[in-house]
């Protein structure tokens, strides 16, 4: 299970998402020029076969327009802190892994307060 995070989620998060998702990158450590526009991360995350993690809306409409892959981790979460995303990431592993595996969706919504 590879995860991309965006530029909108912590760098911190990778460390300890990285328990359950050995897999994971921050965006600002890829080799592609910084900040990263939406359209070059998604390039990225096709090419190397990478599920993006976001917060940002603007993906949804990239996934709907051009369909998966790759897929959207879309987490709806307000303004949660960097620990309670990645619980919140943790907890729904399962569901993670299952939709990543599964070819009926393109996008993942996760809700928090």
């Amino acid at each position: 299970m590879k995860l991309l995070l965006d530029e909108n989620l912590s760098w911190r998060m990778v460390n300890k998402l990285g328990v359950v998702f050995p897999e994971v990158v921050h965006v600002t450590s890829l080799n592609i020029s910084q900040p990263a526009s939406d359209i070059s991360i998604w390039d990225f995350a096709k090419k190397n076969g990478y599920t993006i993690v976001s917060k940002d809306d603007d993906f949804e409409k990239i996934v709907l327009l051009r369909k998966a892959p790759p897929k959207l981790l879309f987490l709806k979460t307000y303004n949660l802190n960097t620990e309670k995303l990645v619980n919140l990431i943790i907890a729904n592993n399962i569901k993670i892994k299952e939709f990543i595996n599964s070819d009926e969706n393109d996008i993942f919504e996760i809700f928090g307060e």
